[in-house]
């Protein structure tokens, strides 16, 4: 899923892309984007907040971040008291296939 910012000729400026379970109340962010020439206004920050707001009391993760990222998810962490560790391990319902294979056959999740 993905919650996606547009300016006003409707152009993507922002994106946030995450997977959620409602059963576990979990969820991992795969990646915030926010355009160039609106960086640093807040985009990545709105979206986060409205991802929360959808996703009430659900435990978050993150993939590898970048430098920029983890400041950006070490902020929001003091900001919002939600923890965005990385690569946390994922519920058996957003392994997908794959995943839900590998953790059956070797008792671990696959590499994020």
């Amino acid at each position: 899923m993905e919650i996606v910012l547009r300016d006003g000729r409707e152009r993507v400026i922002a994106r946030l892309r995450f997977r959620a379970c409602p059963v576990c109340r979990t969820g991992r962010i795969h990646d915030v984007w926010v355009g160039e020439a609106w960086q640093r206004q807040g985009l990545g920050r709105e979206a986060l907040h409205s991802l929360l707001a959808l996703h009430p009391g659900h435990r978050w993760s993150t993939t590898l971040k970048t430098r920029q990222g983890r400041a950006f998810f070490s902020a929001m962490t003091r900001e919002t008291s939600t923890g965005f560790p990385t690569a946390a391990p994922l519920c058996p319902h957003l392994r997908g296939r794959f995943g839900q294979f590998v953790h059956r056959v070797t008792g671990r999740s696959p590499a994020p």
